[in-house]
């Protein structure tokens, strides 16, 4: 019969994701053998494992060990101080991702009360008083 083979306890059924016994993987043998080799690293491990490397800060007399991802942080703090504008943007989102603002509240409250203001000077409120 095509598609079935016969074995000592009957017949297998052949198809798919039924392959034939003979055509199937051995226990204990991988079906990719050349494949990433045990204790490789994919990118986010490198890069996790480099950021947290350690490096000498020199702070005033005092030299201190901190990640280097600690000493980027501090730099781009340290340039968002000094008025560049590309290192206050950069932080302003690490801040954001990092949940920084989540917060947001209070800044919706202060954005209503902001764009609802209105100045005693301004001739639309005059008007209002004068149909009155």
């Amino acid at each position: 019969m095509p598609g079935s083979i016969a074995t000592s306890a009957g017949k297998t059924k052949v198809g798919y994701k039924c392959p034939p016994t003979h055509s199937q993987f051995k226990p204990g043998v991988s079906g990719n053998p050349s494949g990433r080799p045990k204790g490789g690293q994919n990118l986010k491990t490198l890069f996790n494992k480099i950021l947290n490397e350690e490096v000498a800060l020199r702070d005033g007399s005092k030299v201190k060990k901190i990640s280097k991802a600690e000493a980027i942080l501090r730099s781009v703090v340290v340039g968002a101080l000094r008025g560049d504008t590309r290192s206050l943007a950069m932080l302003l989102r690490l801040a954001e991702h990092a949940g920084g603002f989540e917060d947001q509240q209070d800044i919706q409250k202060i954005e209503r009360i902001i764009v609802t203001w209105k100045s005693p000077d301004d001739p639309d409120d005059n008007e209002d008083e004068k149909l009155a």
